[in-house]
């Protein structure tokens, strides 16, 4: 019997029952399996170590420590959606002998030197969402943040309630973790290509355009591409993303 630690990080908005339908779907993929995950959801939200207070530099070495202290296996696998994606890149980052593999969902790898135009709008665009986050009525915000283009096609929107959240945090969130912040971590997926596994829904046109062009830059990268899921796939088709995430295990 060969054990396993699988480690989740949810997104920006997210909570760690966001999981909970791939969580299932994978015990129900590994029930006749030599191999035996144990699952950890990290709700680093609310871990003061771990909180979008710190930068992605500071926040990837506390991240090591603590799923080094929670797993007991030699196999770990990282998955990470959208914002817990590009956690999930800074964490393999710091310590890529840790991990047997990562599994980044709908995630961008992060801005390229030359885009400068780009960088500074996201970098204006998350100032005025932390502004809203922090200070709006939560329903108008919330509301108003689903309707961006990139959540068009998700099919299962998630009930978001106030009550689960410090604004405070997620205010900052949009400023210390935002992606105009985060390095371009291309070089990174160039060193470890094998280790590496890009998953993206099908209908999520600018993600989907993203990743396609990371395959032909990094041709050995792992790409996984989401049937019936927009951009939040683990809500769309849990399903196949636990196949996505139960295939990169046992294919050792």
């Amino acid at each position: 019997m060969s054990k396993v630690d699988i480690i989740f990080l949810h997104g920006f908005l997210g909570v760690p029952s966001d999981w909970n339908g791939v969580v299932e779907c994978l015990k129900f993929e590994f029930e006749d399996s030599e191999v035996k995950p144990t699952y950890h959801v990290l709700d680093y939200f609310n871990q003061p170590k771990l909180s979008p207070r710190n930068s992605f530099e500071n926040v990837a070495g506390e991240f090591v420590n603590v799923i080094e202290s929670i797993t007991t296996s030699s196999r770990r696998v990282l998955v990470g959606y959208s914002l817990g994606g590009r956690l999930a890149l800074h964490i393999f980052e710091k310590n890529p002998g840790l991990f047997e593999r990562l599994v980044c969902v709908s995630t961008n790898p992060g801005f390229k030197s030359s885009d400068l135009e780009e960088i500074m709008e996201r970098d204006s665009k998350d100032q005025y969402w932390s502004e809203l986050f922090l200070h709006g009525d939560w329903n108008e915000v919330v509301q108003k943040w689903n309707e961006q283009d990139v959540f068009r096609d998700s099919v299962n929107e998630p009930e978001r309630e106030s009550g689960n959240y410090r604004r405070d945090l997620l205010a900052k969130s949009l400023l210390n973790w935002s992606l105009a912040k985060q390095t371009n971590k291309r070089g990174l997926m160039r060193r470890f290509p094998k280790n590496i596994t890009m998953a993206v829904g099908e209908y999520d046109k600018k993600f989907l355009e993203l990743t396609r062009g990371l395959l032909k830059e990094i041709p050995d990268i792992g790409i996984k591409i989401i049937p019936q899921a927009s951009h939040r796939v683990l809500f769309d088709n849990p399903l196949e993303l636990a196949r996505v995430i139960r295939a990169s295990i046992v294919k050792k």
